[in-house]
């Protein structure tokens, strides 16, 4: 299948930096209808639309695969299946979990697992955004529009909760291999309340969070062509059937598959 592809990649403001990943900018046109496997993920997408809208399938999804314009993704720990029919224009923003919880301003456990329209979560203000993001003549103009309505709201938005951050920020500089409990005695809290914190603040437990990052780390390592069983020996997994048991559970393919082929290779 022929295939042209174009990406371009926006710098966000200084101040947001604890907000956003990146901005990108995505332009492809092919022979006919695409289907992407999204592997489980720590941040937070929001796509921006500009051609003919996407189909998107979650796991435990039933019935035929939604149909989406511009929408919010949650955290997932599972892979989603994207597509669009041939032809995508989009502006994609990544957001850090705490950075969703302020500009969102919802609880992330109501997009936990879940991808919604994106004028669902900011009404006016976001079908608005994305009618001056389609009328802007250049990828640097839209990407500025973006940085606007972020630092905007950004003004207004509740500070993130502390324990959260500082235990987010532990259980990612570990790779994932931090005790959750160790890290909920620290902070004086029972289990339960971490998790009430985390589903509020990030959208899922701290438990999966952990889950999450090891994988990412693993995968980092296994692009890299690091060795199975040194992968599972350097990311924390009892042994190289666990890690397999994981990436199967959290990519929908095989480690060896999931090697080579990048995180928006079509899916099968």
């Amino acid at each position: 299948m022929f295939m042209t592809s174009g990406v371009a990649v926006g710098t966000p403001d200084p101040s947001l930096r604890s907000v956003v990943l990146r901005y990108e900018g995505f332009t492809t046109q092919g022979a006919g209808p695409v289907v992407f496997r999204e592997t489980a993920c720590t941040f937070v997408p929001v796509i921006i639309d500009l051609d003919a809208g996407w189909t998107v399938a979650h796991r435990d999804h039933v019935g035929p695969p939604l149909r989406l314009r511009s929408f919010v993704a949650g955290l997932t720990d599972a892979p989603v299946l994207v597509g669009h029919a041939g032809s995508a224009r989009c502006l994609q923003i990544d957001l850090t979990p705490l950075g969703a919880r302020r500009i969102l301003g919802l609880p992330l456990s109501e997009l936990a697992n879940q991808t919604v329209p994106f004028e669902a979560v900011l009404g006016r203000t976001g079908m608005t955004l994305v009618q001056r993001i389609g009328e802007a003549p250049c990828w640097r103009d839209r990407f500025a529009l973006v940085d606007q309505l972020l630092l905007r709201r950004l003004c207004d938005a509740p500070d993130v909760d502390r324990g959260v951050a500082w235990s987010l920020a532990r259980i990612t500089a570990t790779g994932g291999r931090t005790s959750i409990g160790a890290l909920a005695a620290e902070l004086g809290w029972s289990h339960r309340r971490l998790i009430g914190r985390y589903r509020d603040a990030v959208g899922l437990p701290p438990k999966t969070v952990a889950r999450i990052v090891r994988f990412e780390r693993a995968l980092e390592r296994l692009r890299c062509g690091a060795e199975l069983s040194t992968v599972a020996a350097d990311c924390g997994y009892f042994d190289q059937a666990h890690l397999c048991r994981e990436v199967r559970d959290l990519a929908g393919v095989t480690p060896g598959e999931l090697r080579v082929n990048s995180v928006q290779d079509p899916a099968g």
